[in-house]
């Protein structure tokens, strides 16, 4: 049984890194660490206010707490804890979201079993109350070609991170985390898809992922930023996909960008988008409402 290094950056979140951090303490997998990077500033009340949180864990050799000098943001950081880990196993949990307690187990023994490189698992997101919102199940069979996994990967984005496993060493091979401004874990999935690792998919669901109140970069100008940098990118693959798959990517683009600016109270702009999406893809757009539709209620 090798060890699982479980790498958890945090800023801005003293609220919920307990939630996070025993997540983990209770897995029924018992060979693991956790590397929490504290990202916040080193002079910031919120790092003291993580200091004296920390302390809680102090005794507890399973848990390695990091203070960064500067915000680094999270590709950065979650780099720094690769690079400390000592797991020949890596899988990463947000600071606001939390593992079911057989996450680690069932995610590990399947690696194993199959000889895998990495893995992704399906995800749910619930509000702050506990309310399901949404299930993302991944499109894509238990042990994917090259060309399935490109193919998924466009049209619906293998992720979150919450749900990747990686060998330490394969995840090292492709470089980690690129220090861009958002789509980092989309990135990521796409130089392991290139990097010519053997990816798997397990169909279920041990992640619950959390929207709430507070400052969420899914929403934020840097998202709006990073979507068009990111179509500039998958239209490097549209020789993979035929015409209707193109037109979803396109679909999904402008249905990312409607529901940014949607939560940004941006109505004009986001209708303009929400027409833009229709136009491409009458169907696409009905199925991004489905999965949509729960978090523009929050």
């Amino acid at each position: 049984m090798k060890k699982v290094s479980v790498i958890m950056p945090t800023y801005k979140r003293c609220d919920f890194i307990c939630r996070a951090i025993d997540s983990v303490l209770n897995q029924t997998y018992s060979n693991f660490e956790i590397i929490v990077i504290d990202d916040n500033g080193a002079d910031s009340p919120v790092r003291k206010e993580m200091i004296e949180i920390m302390q809680k864990y102090q005794l507890d050799s399973r848990v390695k707490y990091i203070r960064n000098s500067k915000n680094m943001g999270g590709a950065l950081a979650r780099n720094i804890g690769i690079k400390e880990a000592s797991g020949e196993y890596i899988t990463f949990l947000d600071d606001d979201d939390v593992y079911l307690p057989t996450k680690i187990e069932v995610q590990y023994n399947a690696m194993i079993q199959n000889g895998w490189d990495a893995s992704i698992m399906d995800g749910a997101t619930y509000n702050s109350e506990g309310k399901l919102l949404s299930k993302k199940k991944q499109m894509i069979s238990t042990n994917p070609n090259y060309k399935e996994l490109m193919v998924a990967h466009l049209m619906y984005h293998l992720t979150n991170t919450n749900t990747f496993m990686f060998k330490k060493e394969s995840l090292e091979s492709i470089g980690g985390f690129d220090d861009i401004i958002a789509c980092q874990e989309y990135i990521l999935m796409l130089k392991a898809i290139n990097g010519d690792l053997n990816i798997g998919y397990i169909p279920q669901t041990l992640v619950a992922c959390y929207i709430h109140e507070g400052e969420r970069i899914s929403t934020g100008e840097k998202k709006v930023r990073a979507e068009y940098i990111l179509i500039e990118e998958k239209k490097k693959y549209f020789d993979l996909l035929n015409q209707n798959q193109r037109k979803y990517v396109l679909c999904r683009h402008h249905g990312v960008l409607f529901y940014v600016q949607f939560k940004r109270k941006k109505y004009a702009i986001a209708l303009v988008h929400a027409l833009k999406g229709f136009a491409y893809s009458p169907i696409g757009t009905y199925h991004l409402y489905k999965e949509y539709k729960g978090k523009l209620k929050q």
